[in-house]
């Protein structure tokens, strides 16, 4: 890929910091409003380190999340991609979750004659363009598209648009996983949640009293509740064992990402963590881990986790 290509993402791709680093992966970022004010979203790890460290249901419980206006898009656009880059691959969020896609491809139309017109301006240099591609995943689903488009790109060396086509046939083959840790916090804000009335699966006060965890998988857009478990960990062993299960059926990408709602050091040597990963290593699966969004986290709370893989073979049933 051309030094003056790049791939761009929202801000809640759950991606970890050194992949976005190492491929030079720009983040387009999303607002959120919370009771002290708004903040910006960047996926800058020392924000995301604070954001965690300070987190209260005081300032953040009913916090939203909303994507950059036409104005501000055209601002990044015109400052940050255009003078870098000819061609900017933009991979979004589902576009029925959230309006980021629609801003974007607006900026991009508005301001057509602008590019066409900066261009003049520098002999030589070749058009500007932008494109967009709709993941119709969320959080860790969006980011093994991500994955799998730079593996294409950059390992595989795969020209851009038959990258494109590669990751639209595995685009319906991601389910997305979530375990939601603090269901009061989903309670009090299911009047706000975008997109997903159908907040069914959970029966608040029951799970409240059993101290049980659905876990949810997200799959083309879609939500439902595929099992429980006892506690947030028995929840996740579930998901493990549920995942090890369609390892073994087979996986159509080589990596499982995961992500989690707070400080990494929380989980990550966590002995069903560690064995989880060596399960998947020794399948010749990679893993990837990284904090949530803290635009993901405001929606779907502290310490929830989730879970993605691809696979075209029959789903295993909890």
């Amino acid at each position: 890929m051309s030094a003056r290509t790049c791939i761009a993402v929202d801000s809640s791709c759950d991606l970890p910091a050194q992949f976005i680093k190492q491929h030079n992966i720009e983040i387009l970022p999303i607002y959120i409003r919370h009771a002290s004010g708004r903040q910006m979203d960047y996926r800058n790890t020392k924000s995301m380190l604070n954001f965690y460290q300070n987190h209260s249901r005081q300032q953040f419980g009913l916090a939203q999340s909303e994507p950059l206006s036409v104005d501000e898009m055209t601002g990044i656009l015109q400052q940050r991609l255009l003078p870098k880059y000819d061609l900017v691959q933009v991979v979004t969020v589902n576009s029925k979750k959230s309006e980021l896609f629609k801003r974007v491809s607006e900026a991009a139309m508005i301001n057509e004659p602008k590019f066409r017109a900066m261009e003049k301006a520098e002999p030589g240099r070749q058009p500007f363009r932008i494109r967009l591609y709709d993941s119709m995943s969320m959080f860790t689903g969006h980011a093994l598209l991500v994955y799998e488009l730079v593996k294409r790109i950059k390992i595989q060396q795969m020209p851009i648009n038959r990258s494109i086509r590669a990751i639209d046939a595995m685009r319906e083959e991601v389910y997305g996983y979530i375990v939601p840790n603090d269901l009061s916090y989903m309670r009090d804000r299911r009047h706000l949640r975008k997109a997903d009335n159908n907040i069914s699966w959970i029966n608040f006060k029951l799970a409240s009293l059993l101290n049980l965890r659905p876990i949810v998988q997200l799959h083309k857009g879609d939500t439902k509740k595929i099992d429980t478990g006892k506690g947030f960990w028995g929840a996740v062993e579930k998901l493990f064992e549920h995942t090890r299960r369609q390892i073994q059926q087979g996986l159509t990408s080589d990596v499982i990402a995961m992500s989690y709602g707070g400080v990494l050091d929380e989980i990550r040597d966590d002995p069903r963590m560690v064995a989880f990963r060596d399960y998947c290593r020794q399948h010749n699966i990679k893993t990837m881990l990284s904090m949530m969004s803290m635009t993901g986290t405001v929606n779907v709370g502290p310490r929830a986790f989730t879970l993605s893989f691809a696979t075209d073979k029959e789903l295993v049933t909890a």
